[in-house]
């Protein structure tokens, strides 16, 4: 294969890779909580909280980094009889689904969950506001039984059972953990890297998952060479460098109101880190750290990507900068967010 032949080959492989979106469905009574779990798993708010969505002719969407969560309305209502149901809101298309409950299981979750085993379809129970869950002189560990044995009891099964707080945290990465253990490839991976990280676990998740994507934006950079580097022999893309820089930080959570705030943070390393992010993401940052890579030999092996761009992209001098420059810019961004996660720093 032609070095131009493998060039179009991963400018197709970046292209699906950023077209990859992860589709899940959340079902369950109104008041559950299941606008606010959105929330959390995301780090951001693109859910409105309170609003109940059986009342709605459509279901509520909401789409970031990425990842696209629907939130349904009530299976076998007057406006939504069961007959229809399937059809109207095209439940094939989800990768798989969230039955939330903050309560006893109605009869229509039960019937939905149901119908969505028979089609084969992933389905996580969650209990939410477990913060609320106490009753006087019971262990927590047994009020969580009873209520794994209630929804087994319900639905006539066994089945994945995850208990949250959207108020203390409690279970969110255990959530995110488990959804990723059900997706496959690169939506597998496009979970890890738009997810918020709840624990230095899964933030490895996320750093593994971007250092592919930085193989991928690497290989198209240099593989599209147009803007010489200055002083150095060599031409990248660099618009595909700042793209990917963006993308990373988006993957971490990263926005610039909070970077701005975390620059004057009283933790040294901090403030360090969060300058390096601000500071490199420009053109001028940009090239500061290609011309440093081009001074050196390359710092790390890409033997484990050559399935993924190709022999000869892998060998190329100018993928060996981008390589090096992107996972540069990676590790600032990962040191950065173990930071914040270590020190319950939050915008």
């Amino acid at each position: 294969m032609s070095i131009h032949d493998e060039a179009e080959k991963i400018r197709r492989k970046l292209d699906e890779e950023n077209s990859t979106t992860v589709s899940v469905a959340l079902f369950g009574q109104p008041g559950a909580g299941k606008s606010s779990l959105i929330n959390k798993i995301v780090g951001q708010k693109v859910a409105e909280v309170g609003v109940e969505t059986d009342k709605t002719v459509a279901a509520a969407s909401y789409e970031a980094k990425g990842l696209r969560f629907v939130d349904l309305p009530g299976y076998g209502t007057k406006n939504f009889p069961k007959e229809s149901y399937f059809q109207k809101f095209d439940i094939q298309q989800f990768d798989l689904f969230l039955c939330v409950t903050s309560g006893k299981l109605h009869q229509a979750d039960t019937e939905f969950f149901q119908e969505l085993a028979r089609r084969g379809k992933v389905c996580i129970f969650v209990v939410n506001k477990h913060d609320e869950l106490w009753e006087d002189g019971i262990a927590i560990e047994e009020l969580e039984q009873r209520k794994i044995n209630d929804i087994t009891k319900h639905v006539g099964q066994p089945v994945k059972v995850v208990f949250t707080s959207c108020r203390n945290g409690t279970g969110l990465d255990a959530l995110s953990i488990e959804i990723q253990n059900n997706l496959d490839g690169a939506k597998r991976e496009r979970w890890a890297r738009g997810a918020k990280a709840y624990s230095a676990r899964f933030l490895q998740e996320k750093k593994s998952a971007c250092e592919k994507y930085v193989s991928y934006a690497a290989a198209a950079a240099a593989a599209n060479g147009i803007n010489p580097v200055p002083g150095v022999d060599v031409a990248v893309d660099i618009s595909i460098i700042m793209k990917l820089f963006k993308e990373i930080r988006d993957d971490y959570g990263l926005t610039d109101n909070f970077l701005t705030n975390l620059k004057q943070s009283s933790i040294p390393v901090v403030g360090r880190l969060a300058n390096n992010v601000v500071q490199y993401a420009a053109k001028e940052g940009i090239l500061i750290l290609l011309k440093r890579f081009a001074g050196r030999q390359a710092v790390k092996t890409f033997a484990k990507y050559i399935p993924f761009v190709g022999q000869a992209i892998a060998a190329s001098l100018g993928y060996a900068i981008t390589s090096n420059v992107g996972n540069s810019y990676l590790s600032d961004c990962h040191e950065l967010a173990e930071e914040i996660l270590n020190n319950k720093l939050g915008e």
